[in-house]
């Protein structure tokens, strides 16, 4: 009965944090999409726009397994499983490299942004379209490993099982540590080049596209912040596997923290986006509501 609603409690804690990603990640897609022509014809945009799609992808996967927590079914059916799993895992890799390739466009456009060839849509569509078929292989090739995808009595849904320690590491390895230590490398590069911004011509086009690259630069490190930390969970599964057994409970916290970290990430590229905000508010009406009570205010101060 205790592990009943524990398991419970853990369901509507996952649904709650994936209803959070599906709504915001729902806002920027479609504020993106319904204005792109007119206020968001951007590769950067272009790149929210992408990370934003796979959050949605990963909290519908999420929302396919919550039955599970809270049935306690063991005789799952093989196959459903390993597509529930290989799906998650895919759409859970592919998130990292959405950022990789937002780390790689802004060092195109801090670093080397006179080759304009870099800037371009054609060349960080390529890069997108990568990101997507490099974790789609790896994540692939785990379905000829027989116990890659299983269901986890502790954690009662369908993943890579850190269980199985080949699959774990394939998976950690390919798909979470190499492309973040890119990512780390890149912001570091990006970093160096900010640091070291008075060895070009401070001219006005500089001094505005540095003061822009500062900010996106702290926007996109806080989220590299939060991949981190949310990723301790799994990798401290796999360590305490090879040693030992890991404790039950730590399987649970694992699956809440990824689910965590999308929700976190998806706030963090709303409200860190002041044009998608803006133009979200000017819709629905908000921002002329604002405006008018702000005008209110002052005439009142001047009676």
């Amino acid at each position: 009965m205790n592990d009943q609603i524990y398991f419970t409690t853990i369901a509507i804690i996952y649904c709650i944090l994936n209803m959070i990603t599906i709504i915001f990640s729902l806002i920027i897609v479609l504020t993106i999409a319904i204005n792109w022509k007119m206020h968001f014809c951007s590769v950067s945009n272009l790149l929210i726009l992408n990370s934003s799609f796979v959050f949605f992808l990963y909290a519908i996967s999420c929302f396919i397994q919550t039955p599970l927590m809270i049935s306690n079914n063991n005789n799952i059916n093989l196959l459903f499983c390993q597509l529930c799993g290989f799906f998650g895992q895919y759409i859970a890799g592919t998130q990292i490299f959405t950022f990789l390739a937002q780390a790689i466009f802004r060092y195109f456009a801090t670093v080397l942004y006179r080759q304009k060839i870099l800037l371009t849509f054609r060349v960080n569509t390529i890069i997108i379209i990568l990101g997507w078929i490099i974790p789609l292989i790896i994540t692939a090739s785990l379905l000829v490993l027989p116990l890659a995808y299983q269901y986890e009595p502790e954690s009662r849904i369908c993943f890579t099982s850190t269980k199985y320690l080949l699959g774990a590491l394939i998976v950690s390895i390919f798909i979470f540590f190499m492309p973040l230590t890119i990512i780390i490398g890149l912001y570091g590069l990006i970093l160096w080049n900010l640091t070291h911004f008075d060895r070009f011509q401070s001219d006005a086009n500089n001094i505005i596209r540095y003061k822009r690259n500062i900010k996106v630069f702290h926007n996109i490190l806080l989220i590299v912040a939060i991949l981190l930390v949310c990723g301790v969970p799994y990798l401290l599964c796999i360590i305490i596997n090879i040693i030992s057994e890991t404790p039950w409970i730590l399987y649970s916290i694992k699956t809440l923290c990824i689910s965590l970290s999308i929700a976190l990430e998806t706030l963090v590229l709303f409200f860190t986006n002041g044009k998608i905000k803006k133009t979200l508010y000017e819709k629905i009406g908000f921002h002329q509501t604002q405006v008018q009570a702000i005008q209110s205010r002052k005439n009142k101060s001047y009676q």
